[in-house]
């Protein structure tokens, strides 16, 4: 998905009512903070965290095996907050 399109679907989904304006601010901050940390392609901190799923909430880099955990850590020490992530060299699904 591109970056166009991604914030189109959130802008979607806040029409929806099923985000609200400061939620998704607070994901495209985190968006932005992962592509200009992590990048793309073949960058060296995509292979640092290959095989791993990278996320960014509060402004922090958050790394785990499992997006289960990964978001759950997220949810305990920063609840409200959105949370971007990738997963890095492999698809969830």
């Amino acid at each position: 998905m591109t970056d166009e399109e991604f914030r189109n679907w959130l802008s979607s989904e806040v029409a929806k009512n099923r985000m609200t304006d400061k939620q998704m601010s607070d994901l495209l901050q985190q968006k932005v903070l992962f592509d200009q940390e992590i990048g793309s392609g073949e960058s060296p901190a995509r292979q640092e965290y290959r095989l791993q799923i990278v996320g960014y909430v509060a402004e922090r880099r958050r790394v785990s095996n499992s997006i289960h955990k990964l978001l759950r850590r997220a949810k305990e020490e920063f609840p409200g907050r959105m949370v971007y992530f990738e997963p890095i060299g492999f698809d969830l699904f």
